[in-house]
């Protein structure tokens, strides 16, 4: 069994097509299933069931497949470790959208200057779904905006604490208000995030908790839908604070009097407990450490 065969395979059974992993390889597609007959032969089963022009992993495909990761990982890990001063390599980082714009910029133009040959891969999900991702090891990090975090298979890094504003526009009826209570919000339109943002279930935890029970809720996915939605007067947000400074300094938003319970969140950075740390990976690590607040 070779560390060829091996690539193959995992290649393979990534794209599930014998000419699209010779192309991503740089191997004609004869050589692709020349090396995956060998590699069955030497293991006595069928890794792979063709059908028609398609493949897919049978059982033991999927067993195997594993193991070849582990060992393919190994090997990249033996190499960086020869030479631990040289960071190259990939990182993939998962982000809050509005962490992707109001904090991850500074972190990763600090990075590019120190560790130019790092390519660095930025996916911006909400927290549910970032918890998914680094489950599956589909990313390497990434920086949430929520709550506490209980969850054991996390190492979890608070970076920030971020203030939470409700805002509104300058016409709504309740712009002026003093000392907003939760029984004001009552009777109002409530603009939110999608369900799986890191603060959505405090914002709605505090509501059911005073009772308080909006005309109507509508439901963004993006941070600047709900700003603009605001803007129009189409109903009332609760968002962190970095996300609406400029709209309130220019006078667009007008941060509500909120005298009722606060939804401060924070900004935290995790990753899996049993991740592999590459050099590269670690100095994105350390740096957000070194710039947290």
């Amino acid at each position: 069994m070779e560390l060829r065969q091996l690539q193959i395979f995992c290649a393979a059974a990534q794209t599930l097509n014998f000419t699209k992993a010779g192309l991503k390889l740089g191997y004609a597609q004869s050589n692709i299933t020349g090396q995956i007959r060998q590699l069955e032969e030497e293991l006595q089963t069928k890794l792979f069931e063709r059908l028609g022009r398609g493949i897919r992993l049978t059982t033991e495909g999927k067993n195997f497949l594993q193991n070849a990761e582990k060992i393919l990982q190994l090997c990249d890990r033996a190499k960086e470790e020869l030479s631990p001063e040289v960071y190259r390599g990939t990182i993939s980082i998962g982000a809050a959208e509005t962490l992707c714009v109001y904090r991850l910029p500074k972190i990763l133009t600090e990075y590019r200057i120190q560790y130019p040959l790092v390519e660095i891969q930025v996916q911006t999900e909400s927290c549910e779904n970032l918890f998914n991702l680094i489950k599956n090891n589909d990313i390497d990090a990434a920086l949430v905006l929520t709550d506490k975090i209980k969850s054991p298979d996390m190492v979890v890094q608070t970076l920030h604490e971020e203030c939470m504003t409700m805002v509104a526009s300058p016409l709504h009826n309740l712009a002026h208000k003093k000392k907003l209570k939760p029984h004001d919000i009552s009777g109002e339109c409530l603009i939110l995030t999608s369900p799986g943002c890191g603060y959505r279930p405090l914002i709605l935890s505090v509501f059911k908790e005073y009772d308080v029970k909006p005309a109507s809720i509508m439901e963004l996915s993006s941070v600047g839908a709900i700003k603009e939605c605001t803007i129009c007067g189409l109903g009332i947000a609760i968002l962190p604070k970095i996300a609406v400074k400029d709209e309130s300094e220019r006078g667009k938003l007008i941060e509500l009097d909120w005298a009722g319970p606060s939804f401060d969140v924070k900004t935290q950075l995790i990753y899996h407990h049993e991740k592999w740390i590459t050099p590269a990976l670690r100095a994105f690590l350390e740096l957000c450490s070194s710039m947290k607040q």
